[in-house]
């Protein structure tokens, strides 16, 4: 290595430290990531007491590392070095083998932690004198198995909801939805969520496992299913797109079958975003104009949401749901006369005290597998 060389290189990583380092303190810090869709560290100053426990370094690596320049192009960068390499896997999400689908690892309960969870579901069934019913939305990585790299580890086989299923008792009816999801178009690309198409799948399932409809593909008793699909956005990227930095994958487009206020009109939302009452409606568009879009439905996460339908021919439902129940609503809402969405992770309320207070015909407990397997408020089930 002769000087001038040396002398070239010396330069080159003083530039690149002192550069970025310079860029850190003079850039602007950012609140929240629109590709990672989280809200980022921000800088602390230090005290005494974080300085000496050591708290100030350890905010302040976090802080480096969300502010770091560039950090979106690096981690797309990172991601792209990773397939030229033959790699399959960034950041704990999966490459699919059609260079376009996405699939977050999932993993899966211990049998121990299993039989711990779905107890909780079978409390609730026999603490209630109406029917309960359960059902796990199987992982994208288990309906679209066919997309995965080879000998991906961290997926879901199925398994663990055949087992959830086993482990139910007679105080509960399980509803199987896997033979319901199947195909590309039943789960967006770049997000762990079933698409419109999906949960159109999943009701008519549901209701099939409820005795609400007799066999599939029943138009008689779901007429919505004779509607055309209307696409309200084709710029979706989801939340296994902002982990995986897969900068090449082209956005989902988001659809809707049923319109708002029904197929009849008559159909009103009561939603629970702070705990009172408010109106709203079963579609948000504002939410399309944001990252997280797939609050178009509903309007987002919330601890309770009473969807009315005067016109319906069943009774009264209750949801105790996740996420995935917000694009499935407005299908379920077409057939029963009330449906109450209960969301464990905000409400506190008692849910067989509820059953009785709002007169209750049904329950369903609906999460998708990922969720049930992780989810720390599933206790609540038995109070």
């Amino acid at each position: 290595m002769n000087k001038k060389y040396s002398i070239f290189i010396t330069v080159l990583f003083c530039l690149f430290t002192f550069g970025f380092g310079a860029a850190l303190i003079l850039t602007p810090s950012r609140d929240f990531s629109e590709q990672e869709n989280r809200f980022l560290t921000q800088f602390k100053a230090p005290t005494a007491d974080t300085l000496r426990s050591g708290k100030f370094m350890e905010n302040f690596e976090k802080y480096v590392s969300d502010q770091f320049p560039l950090r979106d192009q690096w981690i797309q960068l990172k991601a792209r070095s990773e397939r030229l390499l033959g790699k399959q896997e960034n950041n704990k999400v999966y490459f699919g083998t059609d260079g376009q689908t996405l699939f977050a690892q999932f993993k899966a309960p211990i049998q121990e932690e299993l039989e711990k969870r779905v107890g909780f579901v079978n409390a609730l069934g026999d603490c209630l004198d109406v029917p309960v019913y359960f059902s796990l939305v199987p992982d994208k990585s288990a309906a679209l198995a066919e997309l995965l790299p080879a000998n991906a580890p961290n997926v879901d086989d199925g398994t663990t909801i055949q087992r959830a299923a086993e482990l139910c008792g007679d105080s509960v009816t399980y509803i199987d939805l896997r033979g319901a999801l199947v195909s590309n178009s039943d789960f967006y690309r770049t997000d762990h969520h079933w698409t419109t198409m999906g949960a159109q799948k999943a009701g008519q399932a549901l209701l099939e496992g409820m005795g609400l409809v007799q066999q599939a593909g029943d138009l008689k008793v779901l007429g919505y299913q004779s509607l055309p699909y209307t696409q309200v956005s084709d710029s979706f990227y989801g939340t296994t797109y902002s982990s995986s930095g897969a900068g090449w994958v082209e956005p989902d487009s988001i659809y809707t079958v049923i319109p708002e206020g029904g197929t009849k009109g008559n159909v009103t939302v009561t939603g629970y975003p702070e705990g009172a009452p408010i109106e709203s409606s079963l579609y948000h568009p504002e939410k399309l104009e944001v990252k997280d879009k797939y609050a178009y439905f509903l309007g987002g996460n919330q601890p309770l949401c009473v969807i009315q339908n005067p016109d319906a021919q069943g009774g009264r439902l209750l949801v105790v749901r996740d996420s995935y129940s917000d694009s499935l609503a407005p299908f379920l809402a077409e057939e029963f006369q009330e449906v109450h969405l209960f969301d464990l992770r905000y409400n506190n309320m008692s849910l067989t005290q509820y059953v009785t207070d709002n007169g209750i015909d049904q329950v369903l407990v609906l999460y998708s597998v990922a969720n049930f397997s992780t989810d720390i408020n599933l206790f609540k089930l038995a109070h």
